[in-house]
């Protein structure tokens, strides 16, 4: 029994000790003071909650069995409470340590072990071909001089250009986007986003007049995007098409960058590469995201008639050769409105870069 309460105690020891070296690492002392005091207290709530329903079961027992009489009442005394202290600090620790393990397994796997691909899908109807770079506004730099080098050498192969860019729009339409969309859409708010992810934000001009000047934006504008909405709504018969007031994210953003030194935010940032990483891999994810988006009818519009736009702009184009950067969401879509038009249309050539590998 000693060798076993020894052999919990050292475990223990030895994992508090390590949370404590690590908490230190990445705040000084301030987290293992609140580490400490936490423990202590839940400590003494626990034993308080689990002594007390104790109480109760041994006497329920003895009014049950008259006949039978219990001698191990137990009473709170500081020898039971340090004997409780002890498992408890056992269970916390060897509880932290395994659930520590599992998700820094899972983090580690999706970052380092298994990264995530962004597809380059090649399509043709045997009349036109069409290069489908998947994108995003948040990448890193080397994914994104990539798919620098990739339209450079579409281009000399006579390819012509089509981006993603939504059009200028009027400053009270923009308010309106922002309130349906319930969050401001500030010209920072990428940049911003990305030093949570340590990533770099899309910048489309690294991309655009490169080789030749054909390139053409293939998007609407907000004021479309605006219109089209509130068609969407009407037809729908929905009354709060917006909210009071945007959400200030890029303040948040800011805020929640301003309170955390740079340790802390490298295991934020590890963390959250991990969970794009995973939602990158997993379609079913994606889908998910988009049937559940908070106001389905604003984002059928940014989704939807972005595709068609998309779709209508190849099919009418009188390019032969196409090589697009947009979204990853739309391509599916893209693909099938395509095919509607022309069953010839089929992914002829599928190849991958890494947008987030270290």
């Amino acid at each position: 029994m000693n060798k076993k309460r020894t052999y919990k105690e050292i475990i223990t020891i030895i994992i508090l000790t390590l949370l404590s070296i690590f908490l230190f690492y990445i705040d000084w002392i301030n987290w293992i003071i609140s580490l400490i005091f936490s423990l202590i207290i839940y400590s003494i709530i626990i034993y308080l909650i689990y002594y007390s329903f104790k109480k109760i079961y041994i006497k329920l027992k003895i009014f049950l069995n008259k006949n039978k009489i219990y001698k191990n009442i137990y009473i709170f005394n500081k020898k039971q409470y340090l004997d409780f202290l002890k498992n408890f600090l056992y269970r916390v620790s060897t509880s932290i340590f395994l659930l520590f393990t599992i998700l820094w397994s899972f983090w580690y796997y999706q970052n380092i072990y298994s990264p995530a691909k962004m597809p380059v899908f090649t399509i043709s109807n045997w009349d036109k071909i069409v290069i489908f770079h998947a994108m995003s506004h948040i990448w890193t730099e080397k994914f994104y001089n990539e798919v620098k080098m990739n339209i450079k050498k579409a281009k000399e192969n006579w390819f012509v250009l089509f981006y993603e860019w939504v059009k200028p729009w009027k400053d009270e339409n923009l308010e309106k986007f922002n309130k349906a969309l319930w969050v401001k859409m500030d010209k920072n708010l990428y940049k911003n986003m990305s030093k949570l992810y340590w990533l770099t934000n899309q910048k489309n001009d690294l991309f655009l007049w490169l080789i030749n000047n054909n390139d053409k934006n293939v998007d609407i504008s907000i004021d479309e995007i605006v219109e089209l909405y509130e068609k969407e709504t009407n037809k729908n018969n929905i009354t709060n098409k917006y909210k009071e007031e945007a959400l200030d994210a890029n303040k948040i953003i800011i805020e929640q960058l301003s309170s955390l030194n740079e340790k802390q935010l490298q295991i934020l940032r590890f963390i959250n590469k991990a969970i794009i990483n995973m939602i990158i891999k997993n379609w079913t994810i994606q889908d998910s995201i988009t049937s559940n988006f908070w106001n389905k009818e604003l984002f059928n519009v940014i989704l939807w008639e972005r595709n068609k736009v998309i779709s209508n702009s190849i099919i009418n184009s009188k390019d032969k050769k196409i090589i697009v950067t947009y979204w990853l969401l739309h391509f599916k879509w893209v693909l099938e409105l395509l095919q509607d038009n022309d069953k010839n249309w089929e992914i002829i050539k599928t190849d991958y870069l890494y947008p987030i590998k270290d």
